[in-house]
């Protein structure tokens, strides 16, 4: 196996919750025309509400809106902001089953129901240019994806508040935002800008920067994040073959993940932070040059379908935490320890400043051993969640109970 491909499968580029997880299927619900909803129970406890709608330069968009089955009265709701690149209402996952079954399960229903049990609706948009085929699969036009840029985004998410608002089955004023990764960029900026009705935020894979700063990030510091998630013996910043060895022996798939002898690359028996950082530099200075000369084509293969316009736009922000300090609503940020995407570093540097302006509407919950997916799996949901979802949905219902 080739270097560069053990790097890529190391670094979860600017993404996202539930992007490569296996599940099981479920039911889908019908579309409704224009501003209209139909209705089809997917689940037990949860009603599904299809929501067409049209962005600002006439882009037709679709929301998902699913409802605690049974619920008597406009009931309170959280909305979702993707992680980056394509996304639909379900972010379907396919695998196969123990049988050979190509299965599909869809990772927002696993917020959906969770959610349901707390009374509280759930609902989430695709992202322009995509839509899904017969099988839950994403179905991307390229043309119409490329022009999702953070402020055509930010738009397009103000139109879905603005929809939601007027559904009848909704209370207004109790809507809980919930951003992953690139949405807890995008979610202070968008409470900022329609405030009304909001009565809480909730950040999970807090992204704290710019995208140039996290891309050099993910590129020096995270590698070495997913490393020591796989093997925490790589702890203390070193791994060596004695180490490794143990590990496969434990876990034979590391094998097919992590290729000692290819990182090893002086031979010494021992892989190092320092070490990996330096044989993914040409990888973050390719990205940096199609980044400058805006080589979209290098950009949509490599890192997650993005494009030199989407990056460029928020290539030298500032730091979220300063338009988090703009809100007075309580916040929550859920961040694993061993984030290769998103820095815990960011987290801890928003509580600094939070600390320094002397406010106090900010919770943050660190996990030690937790990912960017905030070790969520298919098998985990299929328990409730890991405790980091369980908390972020207790203190949603918290928010919302209060009122």
């Amino acid at each position: 196996m080739k270097i560069r491909t053990i790097i890529l499968s190391l670094i979860a580029t600017l993404c996202l919750i539930g992007c490569s997880k296996d599940g099981s299927s479920s039911a889908k619900a019908k579309r409704s025309p224009e501003n209209q909803a139909a209705s089809a129970t997917s689940s037990t406890n949860v009603v599904d509400l299809f929501i067409r709608f049209s962005a600002t330069d006439g882009t037709p968009l679709e929301g998902k809106l699913s409802l605690p089955a049974g619920a008597q009265g406009p009931v309170p709701v959280v909305f979702r902001l993707h992680g980056a690149g394509p996304r639909t209402v379900d972010n379907a996952i396919q695998y196969r089953d123990a049988g050979g079954e190509l299965r599909v399960y869809r990772y927002y229903d696993f917020f959906s129901h969770e959610l349901a049990r707390r009374g509280v609706a759930f609902f989430r948009i695709s992202k322009r240019g995509c839509t899904s085929d017969s099988s839950g699969q994403p179905t991307i036009d390229r043309s119409v994806f490329s022009k999702a840029t953070p402020s055509v985004l930010l738009d397009d998410y103000a139109k879905a508040l603005g929809a939601l608002r007027q559904r009848t089955e909704i209370d207004a004023d109790r809507i809980v935002v919930l951003g992953s990764s690139e949405g807890t960029r995008l979610a202070p900026r968008l409470i900022t800008r329609s405030p009304k009705g909001i009565v809480g935020l909730v950040l999970m894979g807090y992204q704290s920067v710019n995208f140039r700063e996290i891309i050099v990030w993910q590129n020096t510091v995270g590698p070495w994040r997913n490393v020591q998630k796989l093997i925490p013996a790589a702890a203390n910043g070193r791994l060596t073959r004695a180490e490794y060895d143990a590990a496969v022996k434990t876990n034979p798939m590391l094998a097919g993940v992590l290729n000692f002898g290819s990182l090893d690359t002086d031979g010494d028996g021992i892989v190092t932070r320092e070490e990996l950082s330096r044989i993914n530099r040409p990888r973050l200075d390719a990205i940096l040059k199609a980044v400058d000369q805006r080589n979209d084509d290098f950009l949509w293969q490599y890192l997650f379908n993005l494009s030199s316009a989407y990056l460029r736009e928020d290539w030298s922000g500032e730091p979220t935490y300063v338009t988090l300090l703009k809100l007075g609503i309580p916040i929550a940020i859920f961040h694993g320890e061993l984030d290769g995407t998103t820095s815990i570093e960011g987290v801890r540097e928003a509580e600094k400043a939070f600390r320094a302006a002397g406010r106090t509407n900010l919770v943050v919950r660190a996990y030690p051993d937790a990912d960017h997916d905030l070790n969520w799996t298919i098998e985990a949901a299929s328990r409730g969640g890991p405790a980091p979802f369980q908390e972020a949905f207790d203190f949603v219902a918290r928010l919302v109970g209060s009122r």
